[in-house]
């Protein structure tokens, strides 16, 4: 049985629990899997509709210094980015002359042709404004704006069905294809704003070893493949963001180099970039500003495509440590995690251009004598091992699935009333409430106390009757069903009235 791979998808306006989940049946061909995300952010990060108004990417633009390059002649120019999403509106404005090519790969003979294979012209016809959103912060331009590499090409791969499923086959069939036009088209990067609704702290190789493959193929080819880390406010990455040597990206905030509320991030987070209040291109040739790890990651995939303009022919490993060096900080409070944010300043100034690495180190001389065979062999009188000692166990825990997946829970305010009633403001994931059993709000005095989780809401205001007067800070951590602690948010100050 193919081991499932759900991608989720989440409208801002449309319930998660709406969205149908597909049953993991062997007899199901082929598999479509309903719970679907692109890393678009939902519920208390709302988007709004600018119809024929011209966006404001410019915002987080100048945020990475991207224009630094930019003036210098350096836009993305001769190299292309491959979307794989939910197609791409070419017709709009904001891409005129964006198109390298356009495929489509389903698994429900979803594609304009009827069948689950289309390539050419209107193959990647879109089922849903996301791509055409991303592909504006990849590579847009017009007389006022631009994206982070306007210079650059887009290839548009549609993975998803009509009813906005999609499958694993679709997307690996996507990144084989990626991989078979990559010298023709000349790709540098590949755009994967999706991702399972599960969690990893580590690396997730072996979750889905088909991907995986693909996915270092391309790498090893110099395709850096670029993923979304997804929006459960959780500590942990989805795949395919966990997977080793790809670009994993979190979001930060336009205006400030603070980790999202939303956003995940573990150890092995690549880059934060701006993805909060994003505006680019909509359907009907209109804007619409959207929020989510979904519009960071583009940001980093278009770098690629930037970078390689200014600095080619350098393997994946070296341009994500050179634009890693000097690089300003992203900080996520509750899990105390610092990653880089994207930004071109230091690349810009020349201080960062390292040669690709040569191949004139020279090889280790056969001149070394070799070991003599004047050595008596080892006698064979030497007992064997006794093969009636036991195997010793394993001590090597099993990943603990809710520790992965608690979540960030994020004090906002505290404040102490003189009748001695305390109201925590406070915000947690909706995703993940079903792995938490409390949170524990742990105070400078010493008390502790016990909050519920509400499930219905992300953001609450929580009342706490005789709440201690000499506390002056708290902090609060989850606890899931078997006393694991996730990660806790820094002490918030008790305000007094």
């Amino acid at each position: 049985m193919k081991k499932l791979f759900k991608i989720f998808f989440t409208l801002a306006l449309v319930s998660s629990s709406s969205i149908a989940h597909a049953e993991e049946n062997d007899n199901q061909i082929p598999k479509i899997y309903k719970n679907i995300k692109l890393e678009t952010k939902n519920g208390d990060i709302l988007y709004r509709i600018f119809d024929k108004q011209l966006p404001l990417l410019n915002n987080s633009i100048l945020r990475v210094n991207s224009n630094l390059l930019i003036s210098k002649g350096y836009t993305g120019q001769g190299y292309t980015v491959a979307l794989i999403d939910t197609g791409v509106d070419f017709t709009h404005s904001f891409l005129d002359g964006k198109k390298a090519g356009e495929a489509c790969f389903t698994a429900s003979n979803s594609c304009p042709n009827g069948t689950n294979l289309m390539i050419g012209d209107n193959a990647a016809r879109p089922v849903h404004w996301h791509g055409t959103h991303v592909a504006g912060i990849i590579a847009g331009s017009n007389s006022t704006m631009r994206g982070v590499a306007p210079g650059a090409k887009i290839l548009a791969i549609n993975v998803f069905e009509t009813d906005t499923s999609a499958n694993e086959d679709s997307i690996i069939s996507a990144l084989e294809y990626v991989n078979s036009v990559r010298t023709k088209f000349n790709i540098v990067s590949v755009n994967l704003s999706l991702g399972t609704s599960r969690m990893w702290t580590g690396i997730c190789n072996d979750v889905s070893p088909e991907l995986t493959t693909i996915i270092h193929t391309l790498i090893s080819n110099r395709v850096a493949v670029v993923a979304a880390s997804g929006n459960s406010s959780s500590y942990g990455m989805s795949n395919p963001a966990c997977i080793s040597g790809v670009t994993s990206v979190a979001a930060s905030y336009s205006d400030k180099d603070d980790v999202t509320d939303f956003s995940n991030i573990s150890n092995y987070t690549t880059f934060a970039a701006p993805g909060y209040k994003i505006n680019s291109s909509f359907s009907n040739n209109g804007y619409r500003e959207s929020s989510g790890t979904s519009m960071s990651t583009p940001h980093v995939a278009g770098a690629f495509a930037l970078y390689n303009s200014f600095k080619p022919n350098l393997s994946v490993e070296q341009q994500v440590s050179n634009l890693k060096t000097n690089c300003p900080k992203s900080y996520d409070a509750p899990t105390k995690i610092s990653i880089c944010r994207l930004d071109f300043s230091y690349i810009a100034n020349g201080q960062n251009v390292l040669p690709p690495v040569t191949t004139t180190v020279p090889p280790v001389t056969t001149t070394v004598p070799p070991v003599t065979t004047t050595v008596p062999p080892v006698t064979t009188t030497v007992p064997p091992v006794n093969t009636t000692v036991p195997t010793p166990v394993t001590t090597i825990p099993v990943p603990n699935v809710y520790k992965t997946m608690l979540g960030k829970p994020r004090l906002v305010e505290i404040t102490l009333w003189k009748s001695g009633t305390a109201f925590i403001n406070y915000f947690d994931s909706i995703n993940s409430k079903n792995l938490v059993k409390e949170y524990l709000l742990n105070c400078n005095d010493n008390s502790i106390y016990t909050i519920i989780p509400e499930l219905n809401f992300n953001s609450h205001v929580y009342s706490i009757p005789m709440f201690s007067a000499s506390a002056t800070s708290c902090n609060m951590r989850a606890i899931d069903f078997d006393s694991n602690y996730g990660p806790s948010t820094l002490n918030v100050f008790v305000t007094k009235h």
